[in-house]
């Protein structure tokens, strides 16, 4: 005889850390596996493997909360022993949808939480999702993390690639990936710097961090040499140090310590102060070349009388 149990989500939530999955779902007339995926669902949370052999006392410890109702779903719950004929009707999200859609919970649990936070269990919840589906497209937290890490570096070269379109000097092109770069981290609110305070995650992105560096190195420096006639040396240099620059100000931007105007006032001034001496090095280093004694060295180079650019303090003084 096929039984309908009707049960609201608390009901459930109390009777799920009373006695055994398995003992209550041979009551409800299902199986243990079918219960523990209404749990998930749902989001009731559930007693984990091993919780009915520890002892009394351990079992005393602070059982996690019910937390809301996932979106779209009624707080009474209908649990037939009945087979289902067939499953109702369900919009499947396409690959790319779903992956997305668990990485923007994880984004949220980072930003409020701390990268720490992301658990598989804790991410599933956050989505409205069960724990198996995170499963079935991440195969651990490290993975789900390195997903979100390269999706956001991808949006912010997106960025920046959209600023740099209207220009071609290199120097232009320079301060316009800057100028993205700070628009990236304003509106992504700093979670590209949160996942990085990840060793764990940093680790793991190296090879392909080095990789991205180098090249980009190579490219600028290459620019530089083509467009002003700066040393390929000199040009790698410098371009490692305004990244620096701007990794830096984005960091300040991520903690709430400086503001976009007050950060992009900062990168505008680093960014003056690299077209003046980038550019006027060839010209600064032929004029001393010509001017040193025949058949001695040419002096080192010196800072030009004009002294360097002062950058605004962020504290506004």
């Amino acid at each position: 005889m096929d039984t309908i149990h009707r049960l609201t989500r608390q009901e459930l939530y109390d009777l799920v850390w009373s006695q055994p999955l398995k003992h209550l779902a041979q009551e409800l007339g299902i199986s243990g596996n079918a219960l523990a995926k209404i749990c998930d669902r749902m989001l009731v949370p559930h007693p984990g493997r091993g919780y009915w052999s520890t002892r009394r006392d351990r079992r005393r410890e602070p059982r996690p909360p019910l937390p809301p109702a996932p979106d779209d779903c009624d707080e009474d719950i209908l649990i037939s022993s009945r087979r289902a004929a067939s499953r109702r009707g369900q919009r499947r999200m396409s690959l790319e949808a779903r992956r997305d859609q668990i990485a923007d919970a994880a984004a949220e649990l980072v930003l409020a939480q701390g990268v720490g936070a992301v658990t598989m269990k804790a991410v599933a919840r956050e989505a409205g999702v069960s724990e198996a589906l995170v499963y079935r497209y991440f195969s651990s937290a490290l993975d789900l993390l390195a997903f979100m890490a390269r999706r956001e570096q991808a949006l912010m070269a997106a960025m920046q690639e959209a600023r740099m379109a209207p220009h071609t000097r290199y120097i232009d092109r320079a301060q316009a990936a800057m100028v993205g770069f700070l628009d990236y981290v304003a509106q992504r609110r700093g979670l590209l710097q949160a996942l990085l305070a990840s060793g764990e995650l940093r680790r793991a992105l190296t090879p392909e961090h080095r990789s991205r560096m180098a090249s980009a190195t190579e490219v600028s420096s290459s620019k530089l040499l083509a467009q002003s006639g700066v040393p390929v040396e000199v040009g790698a240099a410098g371009w490692r140090i305004l990244r620096a620059a701007g990794t830096r100000a984005g960091k300040l931007l991520a903690s709430g310590k400086l503001s976009r105007e007050r950060a992009g006032a900062l990168a505008a001034a680093i960014m003056d102060g690299a077209r003046e001496r980038l550019v006027s090095w060839p010209q600064a280093t032929s004029r001393a070349a010509s001017d040193a004694p025949s058949g001695r060295r040419a002096p080192r180079r010196s800072a030009p009388a004009s002294g360097p650019v002062r950058a605004p303090d962020p504290a506004g003084r």
